[in-house]
């Protein structure tokens, strides 16, 4: 037992013998990085959705009016290969993945003012430039918003998804609307139901009463290519900025300068006042002939 609480003694003597940090004894404070990248709990989209009713409405079993509003941010490794951390089935030489936007992002849907298509009325000359082209996700900012209860409960689902799984999501919604399509063509044919399977699945009938609703849906990306707003006017001023860039090389090269001074010489001669003088002249003589020439058509009417 001696030998043991000796050495005890030893080891408490030896510990005390070490200096401790000024600070051991305080309370601290601990900084721990969260994981980043593909499991960083960071949020990267927030979504606010409102929605109101009326009396009317609940009378009448209408759908409450919502709006809502998202905004959401896409990373690289979302849209291209990371080495080491994200790679993706299809993908290009450059390790980048086309990923479709979903219908209310692409060109055709859009408003010309936000970077969509111009009517076909403004087309003067359709070109093959003209042709909407399918936008692909990028990395940045989107802003999305869109109108109905069920465009809203659509983002939520979306929102659960990466973009591989949100672009199964929409082909799956794209083949249900289909299939609505050809089933309700064909009871406008006269088909019987019962024929065509009975009833339809409800995740279809859902998914066709949603694209009215999904039609005033509307994803950007931030910034919008904005059109030069200044498009129509410039081709309506055309002609004035024409005929002013005519007048200022003629006054740059020195012509305007050379006719006033020939104006100028000539208004010295007699030529000015010979030529209104012969106007003068001419004018009275046609205006007397045409007075005697109505008197000669009187005198006719007369007799």
């Amino acid at each position: 037992m001696s030998d043991q609480q000796s050495s005890q003694e030893a080891s408490q003597q030896q510990q005390a013998r070490v200096r401790k940090h000024p600070f051991a004894d305080w309370p601290t404070i601990k900084i721990l990085t969260p994981p980043q990248g593909r499991y960083s709990p960071k949020a990267d989209e927030w979504c606010i959705t409102y929605c109101s009713q009326s009396i009317s409405g609940r009378v009448h079993g209408r759908e409450p009016d919502c709006r809502s509003i998202c905004i959401r941010k896409v990373f690289p490794h979302e849209v291209r290969n990371v080495i080491a951390f994200k790679r993706h089935e299809k993908a290009d030489a450059e390790g980048n993945v086309k990923y479709p936007l979903p219908a209310e992002g692409q060109t055709a849907n859009l408003p010309r003012l936000l970077g969509g298509r111009p009517d076909d009325a403004d087309d003067e000359r359709p070109t093959p430039q003209s042709k909407p082209t399918t936008k692909f996700w990028e990395e940045g900012w989107y802003f999305w918003t869109s109108t109905g209860r069920q465009a809203a409960r659509d983002k939520l689902n979306m929102m659960q998804l990466d973009l591989q799984k949100q672009q199964m999501y929409s082909e799956l919604r794209q083949e249900q609307r289909e299939l609505w399509q050809d089933y309700q063509e064909s009871l406008r044919k006269g088909v019987d139901s019962n024929v065509l399977g009975g009833r339809m699945p409800a995740s279809v009938v859902v998914s066709s009463t949603a694209e009215i609703q999904r039609a005033k849906s509307l994803l950007i990306h931030l910034p919008p290519d904005l059109p030069p707003l200044w498009e129509r006017i410039n081709k309506l001023l055309a002609p004035s900025y024409r005929a002013l860039s005519i007048l200022r090389e003629s006054i740059t090269s020195g012509e305007q300068r050379d006719f006033a001074v020939r104006v100028w010489e000539k208004a010295q001669t007699d030529e000015p006042f010979e030529l209104a003088r012969r106007t003068f002249s001419r004018t009275y003589e046609r205006w007397k002939n045409k007075d005697a020439a109505d008197e000669d058509d009187g005198k006719k009417g007369s007799t």
